[in-house]
C-alpha cells in the first residue's frame, strides 16, 4: 500500500510557509558582566536572527536580547530581556572592546534617488554619538559588508574604526563628452591642461575585474580608518599594489594593522568558498608605511584572530590551488617573538570519536578563551558538526558536544569563557546554547543550557548510516575510505507503507551534509517523501584522505557511491523502487545528471539547481577555472589553457557524454546572474534533452546567483520541484493536481512568495484551428473603448509604413500617457473610461507634438503595390502631387459609446483608450511626416512602462486631415509588445485598406483559478494588473542575437471597420511567423514560418534556419505551404497586380549566409519557378544573389521586373531582374561609387543611396525605362554629399602565384577599373550603354578574368591617405562572418583612420559573399586555414605594391575576423605591432555551450549538424586546434578587446579568457566591457568610444603617423 503523499497545492504552500518562518540564528555578542548588589553576575546577550518573510519576498533581520546569570563556572539562570525588534539596513556592527560603545555600518537611500548612501554611526549606551556620512566624503567607493573581506574593527583604545572599502576610482567620460566653459573663464584659461582630478577621457568602460560569484562588486579593496574623535577619515597606505587586502585588525599597540592579502596578479579568480586562493597574513606599520609579511606567502591564509592578551594570532591555512575545500592547519604567530608555529595539522583520516581536522570556512569572530591559550571552533565530524576546544601549546582537543544531542553545532562567540552556540538537527529547526567553558583539563564537562528552544517539527525521523565501497570501487591510493548518509524520512503512518525516494548529493564536491536543518528536505519529508543526504568519498569531515580521493575521480568514484547508497537503502528500507528521483543543486546536479545517463532504470524524475553539465565549456566561462582542471585532475597554471587531450578528458567526465541514454524527466533551475557555473550550462542540457523529445522544463531567476538564494526564487523553486515529483512519481492524488500529458505548467499559491491565487497543474491546451478568425469583441472585450481615435503625443515615431491608396490617411503605433491610470472594474464591463472625448472633441490632453519620420521604416505590404489603381506619389519634389482624396469620416463603430454625465463633469485627463474625431486633430507638419504621404500605419515607441504589465505602443491611424484612429493595444491585452524591428517586423495594409496587420509577442497565459476572492460581493482585482501565478520563472526561449525579447510571434489584425483585433489562429504551433502580408485577395495572409522545435538559435544575420512561406486561409482557417519543405525561404514581395510572389530561397545548414535562389510563384497556380539560380563560380556581370532581404518594394509597374540590391564581388549593385525572361541587368556597374541600396521602387520610380569609403551616402533617384531600354539609366542627384578629403581608395585583386601574374585590377578614389569605362556626368550617372550589361543567367560562367586561378581569386579594398610618397602605417582589417563581405560603402571610422594618416586594408578572403557559392564552400573545414591564410597573402601584395611601411603594422577587427587576426599574431608574433579586436572569437569548443548559433562550429569544420547531436571528444580537439587560444602562448603583440556584456553570439567570457591568459604572460592587453553592448556594438556611445580606444591604442603602438612619411 502506498502511503499518502501531500499534494494538494495549497496544503504543500501552507506547509512551506509555516516551515519557512523558523528563523535561524546568525551573530551573537555578550555584553559587559554586571555585579548585583547580592554579588552575582549576570551579562546581556545580543543576538541577531534571519527569517524568510514571503509577504515582502525578501529575508528580514530582527534582533533579540537575552541576560544570562552566571556565578564564572555555570550557568545560574537565563531568559530573553523584552520582545524582538527588526534591524533595518543594518550592513556591518562592532561593539567596542569595554563594550561601551557600538559602531554600524547603514545604509540610506538617497533624497535624489540615487545609489544609497553609507552612514558610520557610533552609538554609546544612550544615544548616537556619531553619524558620519562616507559617501559625501567621497574617500572611496562602497565599503564592504561581506563576510570574505568586509569587517568593522575597533582600535584597542576606541579611538579608531578600521574597515574595508572599494577603491575610489578615477572619474571618466567619453572622448567626444563637451563641456560648456565656466563663467568667467578666460579663452586663455580653456586652453589650459586640465586638473589632477579631471576625467579621464575614454576610461569609462575599462573591465574591472571583481572576486567572482557573489563578490562582483569587490574589485579593489582598500583599508580605511576612521577617526572617531575628529570625524575624518583616511585610507591607509603601503599595501602592496599586487595584493587586495582583507580581515584586518589593529595591531596590539594600535600603531598598525594586520590584515589577509589576496594576490590577484595576473588576475582575479572567484573567492567565495574558496579557501584555496593564495593569500598570505601582513603587517602594515602606519608611522613607517612598512608592510611586513608575517606567514608563508606561497600558501592560503584566512581568518586571524588576536588572542585577549594580544600576544598571539591564529589564522587557518590551506595549500594553494588544488582542491577548493579541504582539511586545513591552523597556525599561531607569535607577536613578540615573531615565531610561527603549527597548532594543528590536516588530518589525513578520521578515527572514530578522535578529532577529525579542521574543516571550517572561518573560525569565529571571537573565538578565544580568557587565557589566550584555549581556542573554540567547530567543524564538520563525518555527518555532524561539532564544537572543539583546542589548547595551541600542546595542540590537544576536546569535544565541547561529544555527550550533548547529535546534531549540528556551530559557535557564535566566546567572551570571558561564556560560549554561545546554535545547535539544530534535520528535524529540529536552530536553537540558541550557552555554556561556561570549564579550565583546562575539564572541557569535556561543559553543561549547554537553552536559551530559545524551538519543537521538532513533528513528522521526521533521521539517522545516519555508514557505507564502504566494495574492493573493486576502491581507490587504488586511497583504499579503505568509507562515507555516509542521512536519511530521513516521515514518522507518521504505517511503517510498511513504501515512501517515494528523494536522493540528495551535495554540491561543491567538497562540502558535506551536517545533521542540521535544511528546510527542502524536512519539507519534502514532511509532504511524504523519504529524503536520502549522501555524502560521498571526496566530502568534507572524513579526512584529508577523502578529499584527495576525488579529483580526477568526478563521474566515476561519486557517481558510483550515490549509486551505492541508493541500491543499500532501497533493499534495506521500506521504500518504493519505482519511485526514485534526484533532487541536485551545482556538483549534485552534476552527479544527478550522470546518475540519470548511466543508471537511467534507477530513477524517474530529477529536478537540478545550476548544475555542472559540461566541465570543458564552462572552464572559459566560470570564475573558477581551475576547479575545471583540478576536479578533473589535471594541473592547472594561469598562463597555460587545457589542451585538446585535457579537453576531451573533461567533456568524457561530464554529464553530457551520457546525454543519449537520458529517459528521465528533469526539472532545471537556474539563476540568471550565476558566475561559478554559468546558466549556459543548464541550457546547454535543457536544449539536448529537448531535442531528443526527454520531458524537461526550465526555470530561469533574474536577479539570482549560483545559491538562488532570494526568498521568491526559492520559495518558487520549492513549488515547482514539490508539483514536479508529484506528477513524475506519480503522487497524485487529489483533485487540486492533474496529472495529464507532458505539457504542464505550474501557477503560485497563495502561500508562495510574491504570488497570488492558487497553485496546481494545468496541461497545455490542445491546438484547435476555428473555421475563420476569432474576433477581439467576440470575447465581450471592450474594443470601442480601445479603439479611439485619441493617442498620447509627444513621441517620435518608431516604424509607419504608407497604405496603398491616395486616401490621404495612414496607421501609426504611437505611445501611451506615461500617467495612464488604472482602469476600473466598471470599465471593463464596457462603461466609458474617464477622459474619453465626446463627439464634439472636447475633453483634456496634451498638446500634440510633431512626429519625426524614422530612420528605418518596417517592412509594409500594400495590396496593389507601389502603383496601385489609385495612384499618387511619396516624391512631390519629382512629381506632381495629386490632390488627395478626402478621407472618409470615421466608422461610427469606431466611436465608443458618450460618457456618463459625471465623468464629464470630472474628466481629469484624456486616457489613452479615448476616441477624437479626425477634424479636431491637428494634421502633422509637413515635411516631417513624409509630407503628402498616402494613408500610413506607423507604431510610436512606449511611453514609461507601468508598474505590473507590458506596454504596447497605440496604433494610430492618420489621414491627410489629422489622426483618424488610435489604437490603445494595451487596453484590448490580445498580445504584448508589438515587433517594430527585425526580422519578424512587418505592417501591412489590406487592399481594401480596413485592416491593418502585423506580428507580435504572443500574450502568455493568465490562468484564473479559485482565489479568495471568489466569494458572492468579493471584489475582484484588476485582471490587467494579474501576473502570471507561478510562471513568472519559466524560461521562454528567444530568437537569440539582437531578438532576445522574440519569442512567440503572432499575426495580429487590426478591423479599423469592425472596432475588433483579432490574433489568428491557423499558424501551426512549430512554427513563429513573421514578414506576412495579405494575400491578393484579402482573404488570408501569406506569412514567413520559422521552425522554431525543438529549440531556437539564433536568426539574426542567419539565412539558413529552417523556414517557409506559407499561406494562411482565413476563411477555412488551413494553412498551406508554398514554398520547398526543406529550404530557408524568406522576403516574400507581392507583385502590384497580385499574380506573382517573388521570395528568396536557400539552403538548410551549412553557412549562415550563401549564395541564394530568386523564386518566383504564381499565385493563380501555386506554381514555383527558380528565376536565379545559385551562381557557382562568378560572371562579369552577375556574381550571385546575396541579399539577406529584398526591398520592401521592388516590383516595377509592369509586374515582370524587379531590382534588388546584392554584393556584387567588393561592390554593392543594383540588378534588374526580368522574371520572366530570367535575365539580370546591372543598373549600377561601371559607376565610381561602390555601394548602391534601393530604399523604394514606386511607379517606376527608384529612389537609392550610393557611397563609397571616401563618399558619404548621397540620395539619387532614376526613372526606370521600359522593358528592354533600362541603360543608359539617368541617375539624379537629390542630395549630393562632398566627399572627404584625405581618403583614396582602391580595389586590389589577390591570389595565389598564378593570380598574381595577371594584371593588377585597381580602383581609383574616382572610379572602377578603367576597363570598364564609366565616368560621372554633372548631375547624372550613366552607364554608357556598355555591351554586355545584360546578360541570361548563367549557373558556372565561362568568363574568367584570372585564367587558370579558378577560385582562387579574391580582392581587398585599400584606403590610403592620398600623399603617394609616403610610408603609411597599415591596418589590416579582416571581416567578420566568415560569410560577409566589406563592399565599397561609407565607413565613418575607416575613413577617420585615413585621416589620421594610416592606410587600411579591408580584406575580402575567400569565402566572403559576392564570389560565388564555390567560394563561399572552399572555406568550410578550413576556417583558420584558409582564411588566415588569404590574410597574410593579401597583406604581403599590398606591402609589395604599395606605398606602405612593413615595419609598423596592426590589425583591427571583430568576431571571426578576430577570430583570423588572432591566428595572425600566433604565426607571426614579431610582425603586427598593436592589435585593437572586438568581440573575438578565440575559442571554438566553448562556444558550443555559450553561442546562439552553436551549428557554426560544426559548419566551420564541415560538419554536419543536428539539434541533437553532442560534439564527440575528437571533433573538440579539432576545434581547439582551429581555435586561436591553443597558440595563444606565442602572442608577443599588445591586444586591446572590445565586448559587449549582452553578446548573445560571441560570449564576452572568449574575450575575458584571452585577456587572462595575456596578462598571465606579460603580454600588454586591455579589456573594454560594453555593459548594454551586443555583438555589434553598435550603440551610438559605444560606437564612439570603441573607435577613440583602438584609435589610441593604435596611435600608442605604432606611433604618430606623419605626411611625411618619417613615422
Amino acid at each position: 500500500m502506498e502511503p499518502p503523499v501531500l499534494s494538494n497545492v495549497e496544503e504543500i504552500a501552507e506547509l512551506y510557509r509555516e516551515l519557512s518562518q523558523h528563523p535561524g540564528l546568525s551573530a551573537a555578542c555578550l555584553g559587559p558582566d554586571v555585579t548585583t548588589q547580592y554579588g552575582g553576575k549576570y551579562c546581556s546577550l545580543y543576538t541577531e536572527w534571519s527569517q524568510r518573510d514571503l509577504a515582502r519576498a525578501e529575508n528580514v533581520k530582527f534582533c533579540r536580547q537575552y541576560l544570562i546569570f552566571h556565578d564564572g563556572a555555570s550557568v545560574v539562570y537565563s531568559g530573553p530581556a523584552g520582545t524582538c525588534s527588526e534591524i533595518k539596513d543594518e550592513l556591518l556592527s562592532r561593539e567596542s572592546p569595554s563594550g561601551v560603545l557600538k559602531a554600524v555600518l547603514r545604509k540610506v537611500p538617497s533624497k535624489e534617488k540615487e545609489k544609497e548612501k553609507q552612514f558610520l554611526e557610533v552609538w554609546d549606551q544612550n544615544r548616537k554619538v556619531k553619524s558620519i556620512d562616507l559617501t559625501a566624503l567621497d574617500k572611496h567607493g562602497s565599503v564592504y559588508d561581506d563576510d570574505q573581506f568586509g569587517w568593522l574593527a575597533w582600535s584597542h583604545s576606541e579611538t579608531h574604526l578600521l574597515y574595508v572599502a572599494e577603491k575610489k576610482r578615477p572619474k571618466a567620460e567619453s572622448f567626444f563628452q563637451s563641456k560648456a566653459p565656466e563663467l568667467g573663464a578666460s579663452d586663455e584659461d580653456a586652453g589650459r591642461p586640465g586638473k589632477d582630478d579631471a576625467p579621464l577621457k575614454g576610461e569609462q568602460f575599462v573591465y574591472r575585474e571583481d572576486w567572482g560569484e557573489a563578490l562582483s562588486t569587490r574589485s579593489v579593496p582598500v583599508l580605511c580608518a576612521l577617526d572617531v574623535e575628529g570625524s575624518s577619515v583616511s585610507v591607509l597606505e603601503g599595501v602592496p599594489e599586487h595584493l587586495s587586502p582583507g580581515q584586518a585588525f589593529w595591531s596590539p599597540d594600535d600603531t598598525g594593522v594586520v590584515f589577509v592579502g589576496w594576490w590577484h596578479e595576473p588576475f582575479r579568480l572567484g573567492l567565495r568558498h574558496c579557501t584555496n586562493r593564495r593569500s598570505a597574513l601582513f603587517y602594515v606599520d602606519l608611522t613607517g608605511g612598512r608592510c611586513e609579511l608575517l606567514s608563508e606567502d606561497t600558501r592560503a591564509v584566512w581568518s586571524p584572530r588576536l588572542s585577549p592578551d594580544r600576544c598571539r594570532i591564529v589564522y587557518l591555512e590551506n595549500d594553494a590551488l588544488g582542491p577548493h575545500q579541504q582539511c586545513s592547519r591552523l597556525r599561531m604567530y607569535d607577536w613578540y617573538t615573531k615565531h610561527t608555529s603549527t597548532v594543528l595539522e590536516a588530518v589525513p583520516r578520521q578515527a572514530w570519536g578522535a578529532f577529525p581536522g579542521i574543516y571550517c570556512g572561518a573560525l569565529p569572530g571571537l573565538c578565544w578563551a580568557a587565557d589566550s591559550r584555549r581556542l573554540v571552533l567547530d567543524t564538520a565530524q563525518r555527518s555532524q558538526q561539532d564544537v572543539f576546544v583546542v589548547d595551541t601549546v600542546t595542540g590537544a582537543t576536546t569535544s565541547l558536544t561529544a555527550d550533548a544531542p547529535q546534531g549540528s553545532w556551530s559557535v557564535l562567540t566566546i567572551d570571558r569563557d561564556i560560549l554561545v552556540a546554535r545547535f539544530s538537527t534535520p528535524s529540529c529547526p536552530p536553537t540558541l546554547k550557552v555554556a561556561i567553558l570549564p579550565g583546562s583539563g575539564w572541557e569535556a564537562q561543559a553543561q549547554w543550557v537553552c536559551l530559545q528552544d524551538a519543537p521538532p517539527v513533528p513528522g521526521i525521523s533521521w539517522g545516519i548510516r555508514t557505507l564502504q565501497p566494495p574492493p573493486e570501487q576502491e581507490h587504488p591510493q586511497y583504499r579503505g575510505l568509507d562515507f555516509d548518509a542521512i536519511l530521513l524520512r516521515p514518522s507518521e503512518g504505517s511503517t510498511a507503507q513504501k515512501h517515494p525516494l528523494v536522493v540528495m548529493p551535495h554540491g561543491g564536491p567538497h562540502s558535506v551534509f551536517t545533521a542540521g536543518w535544511m528546510l527542502y528536505p524536512a519539507a519534502l519529508c514532511r509532504m511524504g517523501f523519504a529524503v536520502l543526504l549522501v555524502n560521498y568519498r571526496g566530502s568534507l569531515g572524513f579526512g584529508q584522505d577523502s578529499v584527495a580521493s576525488l579529483p580526477g575521480n568526478v563521474g566515476t568514484q561519486d557517481v558510483r557511491d550515490v549509486q551505492l547508497c541508493v541500491e543499500r537503502v532501497l533493499q534495506e528500507e521500506s521504500l518504493d523502487t519505482g519511485r526514485v528521483a534526484l533532487v541536485g543543486g551545482s556538483h549534485g546536479g552534476f552527479l544527478a545528471c550522470h546518475l540519470l545517463g548511466q543508471f537511467p532504470d534507477t530513477y524517474h524524475a530529477c529536478v537540478v539547481r545550476n548544475p555542472v553539465v559540461n566541465i570543458a565549456s564552462m572552464v572559459a566561462a566560470t570564475d573558477i577555472p581551475d576547479w575545471c582542471l583540478t576536479e578533473t585532475g589535471l594541473p592547472y597554471a594561469p598562463d597555460t589553457l587545457p589542451d585538446p587531450a585535457q579537453w576531451t578528458e573533461m567533456l568524457c567526465k561530464s554529464p553530457m557524454h551520457y546525454i543519449d541514454q537520458v529517459r528521465v524527466p528533469v526539472l532545471l533551475m537556474l539563476g540568471e546572474d550565476d558566475r561559478r557555473v554559468p546558466p549556459k550550462q543548464g541550457l546547454e542540457y535543457y536544449r539536448a534533452l529537448k531535442a531528443r523529445g526527454v520531458p524537461t522544463r526550465l526555470l530561469w531567476y533574474p536577479g539570482n546567483n549560483h545559491a538562488l538564494a532570494g526568498v521568491e526564487a526559492e520559495a518558487d523553486g520549492f513549488m515547482n520541484m514539490a508539483l514536479w515529483l508529484l506528477k513524475h512519481l506519480r503522487c497524485l492524488s487529489t483533485p487540486g493536481v492533474s496529472d495529464s500529458g507532458a505539457g504542464t505548467s505550474v501557477v503560485s499559491a497563495p502561500g508562495a512568495p510574491g504570488a497570488r491565487g492558487h497553485w496546481t497543474l494545468l496541461p497545455h491546451r490542445s491546438a484547435f484551428v476555428p473555421p475563420g478568425i476569432r474576433c477581439a469583441t467576440a470575447e465581450g472585450e471592450p474594443c470601442p473603448a480601445a479603439l479611439g481615435a485619441a493617442g498620447s503625443a509627444g513621441q517620435l515615431e518608431g516604424w509607419r509604413q504608407p497604405g496603398p491608396s491616395r486616401r490621404a490617411a495612414r496607421a501609426c503605433l504611437g505611445s501611451l500617457p506615461a500617467a495612464k491610470q488604472q482602469a476600473p472594474a466598471a470599465q471593463r464591463g464596457g462603461a466609458r473610461p474617464h477622459g474619453l472625448r465626446d463627439r464634439a472633441g472636447r475633453g483634456g490632453g496634451r498638446r500634440p507634438c510633431r512626429l519625426l519620420p524614422a530612420a528605418e521604416p518596417v517592412p509594409c505590404h500594400h495590396p496593389c503595390g507601389p502603383q496601385g489603381h489609385r495612384g499618387g506619389t511619396d516624391l512631390p519634389a519629382l512629381h506632381r502631387v495629386q490632390p488627395a482624396r478626402p478621407a472618409p469620416p470615421p466608422a461610427p463603430a469606431l466611436q465608443p459609446p458618450l460618457q456618463p454625465a459625471a465623468h464629464r463633469q470630472r474628466r481629469p485627463r484624456r486616457q489613452p483608450g479615448s476616441t477624437q474625431r479626425r477634424d479636431s486633430q491637428p494634421a502633422p507638419q509637413p515635411g516631417l511626416a513624409h509630407g503628402a504621404a498616402p494613408r500610413r500605419a506607423q507604431p510610436l515607441p512606449a511611453a514609461r512602462p507601468r508598474a505590473a504589465g507590458v506596454l504596447i505602443p497605440p496604433l494610430q491611424v492618420w489621414g491627410s486631415a489629422g489622426r483618424s484612429h488610435s489604437v490603445d493595444l494595451t487596453a484590448l491585452g490580445k498580445h504584448r509588445e508589438v515587433y517594430t524591428e527585425g526580422p519578424f517586423a512587418c505592417l501591412a495594409w489590406s487592399r481594401s485598406e480596413t485592416r491593418l496587420l502585423y506580428v507580435a509577442e504572443k500574450r502568455r497565459p493568465k490562468p484564473r483559478l479559485p482565489c479568495p476572492w471568489d466569494v458572492p460581493g468579493a471584489a475582484r482585482p484588476v485582471e490587467e494588473d494579474e501576473d502570471e501565478e507561478g510562471e513568472q520563472f519559466v524560461y521562454r526561449e528567444d530568437w537569440g542575437e539582437a531578438l532576445s525579447t522574440r519569442s512567440m510571434p503572432v499575426l495580429c489584425a487590426l478591423d479599423l471597420e469592425g472596432s475588433s483585433l483579432s490574433v489568428l489562429e491557423g499558424v501551426p504551433e512549430h512554427l513563429s511567423p513573421g514578414q506576412a502580408l495579405w494575400s491578393p485577395d484579402d482573404c488570408g495572409v501569406v506569412f514567413v514560418g520559422w521552425w522554431h522545435e525543438p529549440f531556437r538559435l539564433g536568426l539574426s544575420a542567419c539565412s539558413n534556419r529552417r523556414s517557409g512561406i506559407f499561406h494562411l486561409d482565413l476563411a477555412s482557417g488551413r494553412c498551406e505551404l508554398l514554398s520547398a519543405e526543406h529550404s530557408a525561404a524568406c522576403s516574400p514581395r507581392l507583385s502590384p497586380d497580385g499574380r506573382r510572389l517573388l521570395y528568396l530561397e536557400g539552403g538548410l545548414g551549412g553557412p549562415h549566409r550563401q549564395c541564394l535562389q530568386l523564386r518566383m510563384l504564381t499565385w493563380q497556380t501555386r506554381q514555383s519557378v527558380t528565376v536565379l539560380d545559385v551562381v557557382q563560380e562568378p560572371t562579369e556581370a552577375f556574381a550571385g544573389l546575396y541579399a539577406e532581404t529584398l526591398p520592401l518594394r521592388c516590383w516595377a509597374a509592369d509586374s515582370r521586373r524587379a531590382v534588388l540590391g546584392t554584393p556584387q564581388r567588393s561592390r554593392r549593385d543594383l540588378l534588374l531582374v526580368d522574371t520572366e525572361a530570367a535575365t539580370v541587368t546591372n543598373l549600377t556597374a561601371g559607376l565610381p561609387e561602390g555601394c548602391w541600396e534601393l530604399l523604394t521602387l514606386q511607379w517606376d520610380l527608384l529612389v537609392a543611396t550610393c557611397s563609397a569609403p571616401h563618399r558619404p551616402p548621397s540620395l539619387v533617384v532614376a526613372v526606370l525605362p521600359p522593358a528592354g531600354r533600362e541603360l543608359p539609366l539617368r541617375w539624379v542627384l537629390v542630395e549630393d554629399t562632398p566627399t572627404v578629403p584625405g581618403v583614396t581608395w582602391k580595389t586590389l585583386t589577390a591570389g595565389h602565384p598564378a593570380v598574381r601574374r595577371a594584371p593588377l585590377c585597381t580602383v581609383s578614389a574616382w572610379g572602377p577599373p578603367s576597363r570598364l569605362g564609366a565616368t560621372w556626368v554633372p548631375g547624372a550617372l550613366g552607364c554608357g550603354g556598355r555591351a554586355g550589361c545584360q546578360v541570361p543567367r548563367v549557373v558556372g560562367a565561362e568568363w574568367d578574368p584570372f585564367p587558370g586561378a579558378g577560385t582562387q581569386a579574391f580582392e581587398a579594398l585599400l584606403l590610403s591617405p592620398p600623399d603617394s610618397t609616403a610610408l603609411h602605417p597599415l591596418v589590416v582589417c579582416p571581416h567578420g562572418g566568415p560569410h560577409t563581405v566589406f563592399d565599397a560603402r561609407w565607413r565613418p571610422s575607416m575613413a577617420a583612420l585615413c585621416q589620421l594618416g594610416f592606410a587600411v586594408l579591408l580584406v575580402n578572403y575567400r569565402g566572403s559573399l559576392g564570389f560565388g557559392q564555390a567560394s563561399i564552400s572552399s572555406l568550410l573545414s578550413r576556417v583558420g586555414e584558409q582564411d588566415v591564410a588569404d590574410t597574410q597573402l593579401a597583406v604581403e601584395q599590398a606591402l609589395h605594391s604599395e606605398p606602405l611601411d612593413p615595419h609598423r603594422l596592426a590589425l583591427l577587427a571583430g568576431s571571426h575576423g578576430a577570430f583570423i587576426a588572432l591566428h595572425l599574431l600566433a604565426r607571426e608574433p614579431e610582425r603586427y605591432q598593436a592589435c585593437a579586436l572586438r568581440s573575438p572569437v578565440s575559442n571554438l569548443p566553448a562556444l558550443l555551450g555559450t553561442s546562439d548559433i552553436p551549428d557554426w562550429r560544426y559548419a566551420s569544420l564541415g560538419l554536419p549538424y543536428s539539434f541533437e547531436r553532442v560534439p564527440h571528444a575528437e571533433e573538440v580537439a579539432t576545434m581547439l586546434l582551429r581555435s586561436p587560444i591553443a597558440q595563444a602562448a606565442r602572442v608577443r603583440t599588445p591586444v586591446l578587446l572590445c565586448v559587449g556584456a549582452r553578446d548573445r553570439r560571441v560570449s564576452p567570457t572568449q574575450a575575458l579568457e584571452l585577456y587572462r591568459v595575456l596578462r598571465a604572460r606579460g603580454v600588454p592587453a586591455r579589456l573594454l566591457w560594453y555593459p548594454e553592448g551586443g555583438h555589434a556594438l553598435a550603440g551610438v556611445e559605444t560606437e564612439a568610444d570603441v573607435f577613440g580606444n583602438c584609435a589610441r591604442w593604435l596611435l600608442r603602438h605604432l606611433g604618430q603617423p606623419r605626411r611625411d612619411g618619417t613615422g
